[in-house]
C-alpha cells in the first residue's frame, strides 16, 4: 500500500494516510474542535482510521488517555504510524478490533466518532473494500455506536458524532432507542446561504431533553475561508 504523510495544523501533527482510497476530510478536524473533551478524562475513539481524531484530541485538546479503536487492517496500519509519527504513544492505545465484539472491562468518560452514513445500496460504491467500509454503513451503524456506548459510556458521558445533515433522523431514533439525549447539534455549511451537508452533534447518556442548535459553522463566506474555520486551523483550541 502506498502512504502519505500528511501534516496538519501543526508542524508535529503529522497523519499516515492511504495515497489512494479513503482519506480523512475537514469534518474530521470540525469534530475534533467540536467535542468537548480534553484533560484527564479516558475516551475512545471509535473507528478510529488513521488516526487524526485522536492525534488532534491529544495534541491540542490534551487529552491523557484515548482507546483508538479501528478494524480495518489497512487503516490500523495508518494509525499505527500516525500516532509514532505524532510522539503519541504514552498517550494512546491502538487497538485492532470490531467495536460491535469490543467489550471492556470498564467504562469511559466520553467517545467520539466519525461514522460512515451512506447506505451502501444507494448509489454508486467504491470498489475498494476499505473505502467502502470507510464510507458506508456496512460495517458500522448509528445502532452500533449507541448500543456499545449505552454499556461502556459513564452515565452522565457525551458522546460526539458528525454525520450527514440529510440522515440526521437516524441519530435520533438510534439515540432514543439505547438512552441517549441529543445536547448539541451544529450544522456545517460549505458556504453561505448553501445548505448543510454534514452535522455536529453531542449526544449525552441520561441526559435531560434539551437541545442547544448552535450557529451554523461555515467553512467558506461568498468562496473565501471563514474566520471560524481558519480560527480552528491555528490550532488554538483550549
Amino acid at each position: 500500500m502506498q502512504k502519505t504523510i500528511d501534516p496538519i495544523i501543526k508542524s508535529d501533527i503529522r497523519i499516515c494516510q492511504p495515497e489512494n482510497g479513503f482519506r480523512f476530510g475537514v469534518d474530521s478536524v470540525y469534530l475534533a474542535w467540536f467535542a468537548q473533551l480534553s484533560g484527564n478524562k479516558r475516551i475512545v475513539d471509535i473507528g478510529s482510521g488513521s488516526g487524526v481524531i485522536t492525534a488532534l484530541l491529544v495534541k491540542l485538546k490534551g487529552i491523557k488517555q484515548c482507546d483508538a479503536v479501528e478494524m480495518q487492517p489497512v487503516m490500523f496500519n495508518c494509525l499505527d504510524e500516525t500516532v509514532g509519527l505524532c510522539e503519541i504513544q504514552n498517550n494512546v492505545k491502538q487497538m485492532n478490533i470490531d467495536i460491535r465484539s469490543y467489550r471492556p472491562d470498564f467504562q469511559y468518560d466520553g467517545a467520539v466518532c466519525n461514522p460512515p452514513y451512506r447506505d451502501p445500496s444507494s448509489g454508486r460504491v467504491p470498489t475498494d473494500e476499505t473505502e467502502l467500509n470507510a464510507r458506508f454503513t456496512t460495517t458500522l451503524t448509528a445502532d452500533d455506536i449507541f448500543s456499545f456506548c449505552r454499556s461502556f459510556l459513564k452515565f452522565g458521558a457525551g458522546l460526539f458524532l458528525s454525520y450527514d445533515a440529510d440522515m440526521m433522523p437516524v441519530l435520533f431514533e438510534s439515540a432514543n432507542k439505547f438512552g441517549f439525549e441529543a445536547k448539541r447539534l451544529m450544522p456545517v455549511c460549505p458556504d453561505i446561504n448553501v445548505k448543510p451537508k454534514v452535522i455536529l452533534m453531542e449526544f449525552r447518556k441520561g441526559g435531560k431533553r434539551e437541545l442547544s442548535f448552535e450557529a451554523p459553522l461555515y467553512q467558506k463566506i461568498n468562496g473565501v475561508p471563514s474566520p471560524m474555520h481558519e480560527n480552528i486551523f491555528s490550532g488554538e483550541w483550549i
